[in-house]
């Protein structure tokens, strides 16, 4: 039975790691060398997994939660905001 939900548990990440465009070796290795985005991925797909959402459900709320992380004012990629003002004369 154990082996089966490791099997079952395996087919899930790579489902959602090749849908994001990830190999799974360039994952694995990123995630235990402590790459950021890696090991946010990981931990996103673990509790997704843990919650029974099926593949395509995580990876709508994964494209969800990464716009929200890259795209946020406060820590996000974009810190910044692209339009500046022009100055008062």
């Amino acid at each position: 039975m154990e082996a089966y939900l490791q099997h079952q548990k395996h087919h899930y990440f790579a489902a959602i790691l090749q849908a994001l465009h990830f190999k799974m070796d360039t994952f694995i290795y990123n995630l235990v060398h402590h790459q950021s985005y890696e090991m946010i991925l990981y931990r996103w797909i673990v509790k997704l997994y843990k919650k029974r959402k099926t593949s395509d459900e995580a990876l709508q709320l994964i494209y969800k939660a990464r716009n929200i992380l890259l795209l946020t004012s406060t820590n996000g990629l974009y810190c910044h905001s692209i339009y500046t003002p022009k100055p008062q004369m």
